[in-house]
């Protein structure tokens, strides 16, 4: 089993947006700028999926590569570059904080299931370096075989490359399968490889697997296994 991260197991609340939000809240709180403004600025790695960088898969040099754009954030609001740059710093302390993340309510007895059931599970996500200390964090990383980060690996969902890293942790399996709340990265990406997957906590009309929670997601692969 193949597992997305954030927003599949768990999420962040205000995601990247929101993380700048709270460091203004903190350190400018006369500014009150809405995500949708700051929202423009910003661009990841997973922006560019075809576009692979195994060349930047150290945690300073990975974040270093972020910090132009919230600096550029944080200048579009009249903030002088000196004080744009402080508050750039801030963004990875403060998106990596655990307090700020949560596990879905039906998490924890999805995991515990499959696991019941003999599944071996791995985590495969476009994420941060600091993804397996949130995992550990979370209470949930003995339920993983491995946790593969883009961030750490080079290559991001949907390219091909991340689902073959995936699958290095399951040599064995007799049958895999992708779960996700991403259409493009986590559903298509799975099955341009022969993967089959399912698409959990939104709905798209392009899926043809889709479950609105993790407990049908449960059904749904039960009843893959006994037709």
């Amino acid at each position: 089993m193949l597992w997305d991260f954030d927003g599949t197991l768990a999420y962040r609340e205000g995601m990247w947006t929101g993380t700048l939000i709270e460091i203004l809240r903190a350190e400018e709180p006369h500014l009150q700028p809405t995500r949708d403004e700051l929202r423009p600025y910003l661009t990841y790695p997973w922006h560019s999926p075809n576009v692979p960088h195994p060349e930047i898969i150290d945690a300073e040099a990975w974040w270093a590569q972020l910090l132009p754009f919230f600096e550029c954030a944080f200048l579009s609001l009249d903030l002088s570059a000196e004080r744009a740059t402080q508050l750039a710093s801030l963004v990875r302390a403060q998106y990596c904080d655990l307090g700020n993340w949560k596990l879905f309510d039906d998490t924890l007895s999805a995991l515990n299931g499959f696991a019941c059931r003999g599944w071996t599970q791995a985590i495969l996500s476009n994420h941060v370096p600091e993804l397996a200390s949130i995992v550990e964090g979370l209470g949930i990383a003995s339920f993983f075989e491995d946790i593969h980060t883009s961030a750490e690996t080079g290559y991001e969902k949907p390219h091909a490359e991340a689902f073959s890293i995936g699958l290095q942790t399951l040599p064995d399996a007799s049958q895999v399968w992708m779960i996700g709340d991403n259409p493009v990265a986590d559903i298509r990406g799975a099955e341009q490889v022969g993967i089959p997957a399912i698409l959990v906590r939104r709905s798209d009309a392009t899926v043809q697997l889709q479950c609105e929670n993790l407990t049908q997601v449960q059904n749904m692969i039960e009843s893959a296994d006994d037709p």
